[in-house]
C-alpha cells in the first residue's frame, strides 16, 4: 500500500473520530438516544470507525 493512500485512510479515520467526539460532546443530553452520552463517548474512543458511524446514524435525534 502506498504511503499516500495509508495517510489518506488514517486522516479519514481521524476526521471521523474527531467529528463524532465533538458532535457528541456538543449535543444536548435530551437529543441523545439509545445509550447515555458517556457510553457514546467511550464507544467512539474505543472503536473510532464503528463508534463514529454508529453515533452519526443512531446516537442522536434529529433537530427540530
Amino acid at each position: 500500500m502506498s504511503t499516500l493512500v495509508a495517510f489518506a485512510l488514517y486522516a479519514a479515520v481521524l476526521a471521523l473520530c474527531l467529528h463524532a467526539l465533538v458532535d457528541c460532546v456538543r449535543t444536548p443530553t435530551e437529543r441523545v438516544r439509545h445509550l447515555p452520552k458517556a457510553v457514546w463517548l467511550l464507544l467512539v474512543l474505543a472503536a473510532p470507525v464503528l463508534g463514529g458511524i454508529a453515533w452519526r446514524n443512531l446516537g442522536k435525534r434529529p433537530a427540530g
